[in-house]
């Protein structure tokens, strides 16, 4: 049973880091971001890869997703519903 614990604790940790780099990347990148809500669900893909997806301004129709890639410590592909910074 502590394997289960120890991978869900590294797991954890790794969807914390993600939605982390999440909020850099929306608040440099995107205009008018004030609150950014995170649904719990995440997805890591065989490749190491972490989905994390929610909605911003407290505006659920405002939705965004984005992978984060832990090798490269960034966010890779997105879709967010908000204006660019140009």
């Amino acid at each position: 049973m502590k394997h289960q614990y120890d991978v869900n604790k590294e797991e954890n940790e790794i969807f914390e880091k993600a939605k982390s780099k999440m909020t850099e990347y929306l608040k440099s990148e995107y205009k008018g971001i004030q609150e950014i809500s995170y649904y719990d669900d995440y997805f890591i893909d065989p490749t190491g890869g972490v989905t994390v997806e929610g909605y911003l301004n407290g505006d659920k129709t405002k939705k965004f997703d984005g992978l984060y890639d832990p090798v490269n410590d960034k966010i890779g592909s997105s879709s967010v519903d908000a204006e660019e910074k140009f």
